[in-house]
């Protein structure tokens, strides 16, 4: 059986170190002045030591400060407290903080721009364009909120307004500007400009593997579906984040697990994995026992290419929080990406499942399964990633052909194969696909239909001026002639 693979290295998943917050009562840090809100506090018992003592200093100095503090002094102190609650994402009482420090201090933009990130963090994103804009109005030079404003209207399907965001950095923050100006040609559907951009922001800021997604779909608009496929490969999770201030300073606040955590995870979105993995070793030095703290390492080092230090993590992980399917699916994909196969079958039989978020690393699973001859763990594995992500091509394609043409003849089902390759090639009628609808044709018997099948994959091949596959092709289409063409 031939199995056409698309390996994608996906961005491994990333822990989150968030507990249970849930609690009787909760406490309230009342207004230190009229007009303003009390502060809901997070419950101590669902946080760390660090963390408490932390909270505790910031409440001690915001109380100290109310008694006999001008309204500019509380606003700071408010501010202060948010930005600490901010920073080990206490969302709703960093916001009342903010408020408070707004209330009194009405025109200082940091309070503005820390709350109107919040409220991108968080989706309230015609909020956030209002205080943006309050924020840029008030301090001119904020250019990181002019870039956070043209992705806030981007989130909200506002292309033009976006775009003149962009475009006014443009000079100053080219890649930055350029990686927003490709989302936005490509959501207006001009796909060559989309694609100007976006490599031109590649070749700015190369960490920023996320734009390979809309320069693959760029490609895709323009039916280079080769050169689409080439840069869904390099699909990873970096982004094109502009260095702003204001909020980065909110890292350097964290402290104990939790705070190196979210610190290093901010570090890992932005395609920042040496800074990543730093902060994940600390927040592993102050917890040793926390799965979450060394999956997340792991996953850094496993973007870093030290596969051995990635697997030890994962490994000890998996010993730590022997039921937690997130862990094992890590250490999966790890051992598939380091040639570890045997050792990735292993995990898979023991906890019997595998999610399929990463395509590449479920299809190398899939096949390690065939090749040790467990067709039937291959075709269930497959199936239920089908059934998750029925638009994924590759994944399709790979169940319809074992379906088609398992050695494990009881495990056939040719209508079914065939259904299955005919959606694909409906979508896309790439030379492999029409072989796939030939297979299947083969398994039902009907070797006439696989042979007209076979001489449009190869015409299809020698449209699109692939030599190598055409040449494949008619290696193999002569045993479709054969009468039975059964595989």
């Amino acid at each position: 059986m031939v199995v056409c693979l698309c390996v994608v290295a996906g961005p491994f998943v990333l822990a989150d170190p968030a507990r249970s917050q849930q609690r009787a009562s909760v406490e309230t840090l009342p207004p230190a002045r009229a007009g303003l809100a009390p502060v809901e506090w997070p419950p101590f018992d669902s946080l760390e030591p660090a963390v408490v003592d932390h909270l505790r200093e910031a409440r001690h100095a915001i109380e100290q400060i109310a008694s006999s503090g001008s309204d500019r002094d509380v606003a700071d102190a408010y501010g202060a407290l948010g930005r600490v609650f901010h920073a080990y994402e206490f969302l709703d009482a960093a916001e009342a903080c903010y408020r408070n420090a707004s209330t009194l201090r009405p025109g200082d933009a940091t309070w503005l721009h820390l709350r109107a990130y919040l409220y991108q963090q968080s989706g309230r994103l015609e909020e956030a364009v209002d205080l943006y804009d309050k924020a840029r109005r008030s301090t001119p030079s904020d250019i990181a909120a002019t870039v956070h404003l043209g992705e806030t209207y981007l989130g909200l399907g506002r292309v033009r307004d976006a775009r003149v965001e962009f475009e006014t950095v443009l000079e100053r923050l080219p890649g930055v500007a350029n990686a927003g100006l490709g989302e936005v040609a490509l959501r207006e559907g001009r796909h060559r400009e989309a694609i100007e951009h976006l490599e031109a922001a590649l070749r700015r800021i190369p960490t920023a593997t996320a734009l390979e997604y809309p320069l693959a779909m760029a490609y895709r608009g323009l039916g280079k579906t080769d050169e689409a496929r080439v840069h869904l490969a390099r699909r990873g999770s970096g982004s094109a984040r502009v260095a702003d201030p204001i909020v980065d300073a909110l890292q350097m606040l964290v402290r104990g697990e939790r705070g190196f955590v979210l610190q290093g995870r901010r570090a890992y979105e932005s395609g920042q994995f040496q800074q990543a993995a730093d902060a994940f070793r600390k927040a592993v030095a102050v917890a040793p026992e926390s799965a979450a703290a060394r999956v997340n390492l792991g996953s850094a080092l496993a973007q870093l290419g030290d596969a051995d230090g990635a697997i030890e993590q994962f490994e000890t992980a998996s010993r730590l929080s022997p039921g937690d399917q997130t862990v094992s699916d890590a250490l999966i994909r790890v051992l598939l990406h380091a040639s570890r196969d045997n050792d990735a079958v292993a995990v898979f039989t023991r906890v019997r499942a595998f999610g399929g978020e990463d395509e590449g690393s479920l299809l190398k699973l899939a096949l390690a399964l065939t090749g040790r001859e467990r067709y039937g763990d291959a075709v269930t594995l497959l199936d239920e990633a089908h059934r998750a992500f029925p638009d994924r091509p590759s994944t399709t394609t790979t169940l319809a052909r074992l379906l088609a043409a398992s050695p494990d003849v009881s495990l056939r089902n040719g209508q079914r194969a065939l259904d299955l390759a005919m959606a694909v090639y409906g979508r896309e009628p790439a030379p492999a696909y029409g072989e796939t609808v030939a297979i299947a044709l083969a398994e039902l018997g009907r070797c006439d239909d696989a042979v007209d099948w076979m001489r449009r994959s190869i015409a299809r091949a020698e449209e699109v001026k692939d030599a190598a596959e055409s040449a494949r092709l008619k290696r193999e289409a002569p045993r479709y002639a054969k009468h039975p063409c059964r595989p």
